[in-house]
């Protein structure tokens, strides 16, 4: 039963820390994408997580996930991007061709 009962607990503690790490990865995804927006005169609006695999790069092991995240350009028109992290880094942002806002 001892046996048991320790397996269950160091199950349980994985969950939490995977729930844990993709909360942190989520509010770096968010950062980022905001900070991106700003930096090119986007308008935020929204980010939601696509998917999620374990990953290995440049000799590091960790966790690829996407996120898609929404954007205007213009006040008016709603455009989707994507933005890859590993584990905490920010790996690539794509965005769809857009209109640019008037250099006024």
């Amino acid at each position: 039963m001892i046996l048991g009962d320790a397996i269950l607990l160091l199950f349980v503690g994985f969950v939490v820390l995977l729930f844990w790490q993709g909360r942190r990865q989520a509010e770096h995804a968010r950062r980022y994408v905001e900070q991106y927006c700003k930096t090119h005169q986007l308008q935020f609006l929204d980010i939601a997580w696509q998917s999620g695999r374990p990953a290995k790069r440049a000799r590091h092991i960790g966790w690829l996930s996407t996120y898609e995240f929404g954007f205007s350009s213009d006040g008016e028109s709603r455009y989707v991007g994507q933005a890859t992290l590993f584990n905490l880094r920010l790996v690539e942002v794509t965005v769809p061709p857009h209109r640019v806002p008037n250099a006024d």
